[in-house]
This record gives C-alpha cells, sequence and structure tokens, in this order.
C-alpha cells in the first residue's frame, strides 16, 4: 500500500484484548472451539445480515466489535441482550435455548480477541504474496520483521493485538471516524526552502517529527518551518476493496492474521 493503508487501525490504542469485557462469564462455552463453531453457525444464519459476517457492522446492526472496545459488556449482558433484544431498536428478542444462547455468546466473545487466536478464512502464502506484491503494495511502507519499509507501522504483531474486523475496517475503510489523527499526512516548507512530504509524528507547539516518503525522520524545530499544511483526510489509499479482489483480500487477511510475534518466537521461524 504505497500510501499508509493500515496506518489507521495501527495507530489506533487497542482498548481491548481476547476476553476484555467488564467481567468473563464462567460458563464453558466462552473459549471452547466447539461452542464458538456452533455461534459462528447461529451467527451467520441470523446475526450477519444486521451485523456483517465478522462483527463489523451492517446496514442495521451496529459494529459488535468496536462496540466492545469502546464500551465493554460482560458475557452476561451479552446473552442477556441476545435473549430479550434491545428495546425501540432494530435488535429483536431470540427464542435460543440457553446452550445455543451461550455459544453465540462465545462467538461475539471471540470476534474481539486477536485475529490469530481464532480461525480466519484464507490462504497466507497466497496473502503474503499479496502483501508484498505490486497491486498492493503493502511492504513500500510496512514492514514485517524487518523487511519493508518504514513510512507506516510495523505490523510484525498486527494479528496478535488487533481483532481481525478491525484489521478490515483498517483496509477498506481506512478513513473511518478518523483513525489516523496523530498521524497525519503533512507537507513541510522549511524556511530554507526545502519541501518535505510524508506523516507528522510528535508533533508540538516547538517540533515535529516526520517520516517522509522514503521512510527517512527528520526531526524539525517549529522555528525552522515555514508553512505546515496538515491533510483534512486519511493519507491512505480508500479503493483496496475494489483495487483487490475478495479473495485477494480474503488471503491478505489471512496473512496478517497470522503475524503473531508471540507465536513466531515460539515456532522459532518468521512467517
Amino acid at each position: 500500500m504505497r500510501a499508509l493503508a493500515l496506518l489507521a487501525l495501527l495507530t489506533l490504542p487497542l482498548l481491548a484484548q481476547h476476553g476484555r469485557y467488564l467481567s468473563d462469564s464462567n460458563n464453558p462455552a466462552i473459549g471452547d472451539p466447539v461452542a464458538i463453531a456452533a455461534g459462528t453457525k447461529l451467527f451467520m444464519g441470523s446475526c450477519a445480515g444486521c451485523h456483517g459476517p465478522d462483527g463489523g457492522g451492517g446496514a442495521r446492526g451496529p459494529n459488535l466489535v468496536r462496540r466492545s472496545l469502546w464500551h465493554p459488556l460482560s458475557d452476561d449482558a451479552i446473552f442477556q441482550v441476545v435473549r430479550k433484544g434491545v428495546p425501540g431498536t432494530d435488535m429483536p428478542p431470540t427464542k435460543l435455548a440457553d446452550d445455543q444462547t451461550w455459544n453465540l455468546v462465545a462467538f461475539i466473545h471471540s470476534l474481539t480477541g486477536p485475529a490469530s487466536s481464532n480461525p480466519v478464512p484464507g490462504d497466507p502464502a497466497a496473502g503474503k504474496a499479496v502483501f508484498w506484491g505490486a497491486k498492493a503494495g503493502c511492504g513500500n511502507c510496512h514492514a514485517i520483521r524487518g523487511q519493508g519499509g518504514s513510512m507506516g507501522p510495523d505490523l510484525s504483531n498486527v494479528g496478535g493485538s488487533r481483532p481481525l474486523a478491525v484489521i478490515r475496517e483498517g483496509i477498506v475503510e481506512p478513513a473511518k471516524d478518523l483513525y489516523y489523527l496523530g498521524n497525519e499526512a503533512a507537507t513541510v516548507v522549511l524556511k530554507n526552502g526545502q519541501t518535505l512530504r510524508g506523516v507528522a509524528k510528535n508533533r508540538s507547539n516547538y517540533s515535529i517529527q516526520l517520516v517522509d516518503t522514503t521512510g527517512i525522520l527528520h526531526l524539525l524545530q517549529m522555528n525552522d518551518v515555514k508553512s505546515l499544511t496538515l491533510s483534512a483526510s486519511t493519507p491512505m489509499p480508500t479503493d483496496f476493496a475494489t483495487r483487490l479482489s475478495k479473495v485477494e483480500l480474503r488471503d491478505l487477511l489471512a496473512y496478517l492474521a497470522a503475524q503473531d510475534t508471540r507465536a513466531a518466537e515460539s515456532k522459532g521461524s518468521p512467517q
């Protein structure tokens, strides 16, 4: 991604990890692969039409992953929402049995965990080719374990620290809700006539750090800056949903989901 196709996703502080709710239930379905698989079928059949297949939101239902990051819910609270619905909204009550409801809760719970800890469809090897290939060009700006560009954030642990829906959103909707703020695209004109373009980092009234388009970090004093122009929109391409085929996007997500530094260390080899 010649600009910062994942900048939004990686500059966002991670507010939730696997199972990070107000409280965790002791119900045995939580974390059980069999229960999660059963909950997946229920979700795809009854919930995905409104909330999206990965919980990332749809035409009628909110983004379950983002909502849990900003407004954590306990597993018991999710159970009650599934069973009783939400009055005044499009969320209806259900007549699921207790065990079915807990299976669904287990799946929803798993959505907010790191992508590497959950089954992800797609071919990571094919996704690797997409990431490093010219069509997406992710490696021009992003590095994975020392390989790649330095203009964008390092993605070596993206799968170990971000839910799959958040990774996907960072690719296909990079400007959503202005999550890139704090790493804005910037043009700096210095008093000596030099013009620098790149990404502004750690900006204050006294200094600015700018990573230019070649990945070089410039430490600048504001006294030396003639003008500073910050982009009013994301510096990232916004066409990856159409630039990449559905299969390419799926495989790219599978590759990124596999990027977990702890798993790589245990295997003793890079992904």
